[in-house]
């Protein structure tokens, strides 16, 4: 039979090194939250009639009434988005 010793203690989950902090939890959103935060985003647009085109360099342009908005990055279209009221955080 083996016997296994069941007191001993886990290491320690954070090691420090120099000035930085290895930690094992996770502090920056997945890709998978990334890509369901702008869909949330993009829905949230259409709701407010606004018609959204997604570009490939992870750019938006925003359209209604024929006018149109350039957003550069996701950041970017959170503002507009706040701007026009279609944001309420």
């Amino acid at each position: 039979m083996i016997h296994t010793n069941t007191n001993r203690k886990a290491p320690a989950p954070t090691k420090v090194q120099g000035a930085f902090q290895i930690t094992n939890t996770v502090n920056f959103p997945t890709a998978a939250q990334k890509s369901k935060a702008i869909a949330n985003q993009i829905a949230a647009l259409a709701l407010a009639k606004h018609y959204v085109i997604t570009g490939d360099r992870g750019d938006f342009t925003v359209h209604k009434y024929g006018l149109t908005r350039y957003c550069a990055d996701f950041a970017e279209l959170l503002a507009f988005a706040r701007r026009l009221g279609v944001n309420h955080e």
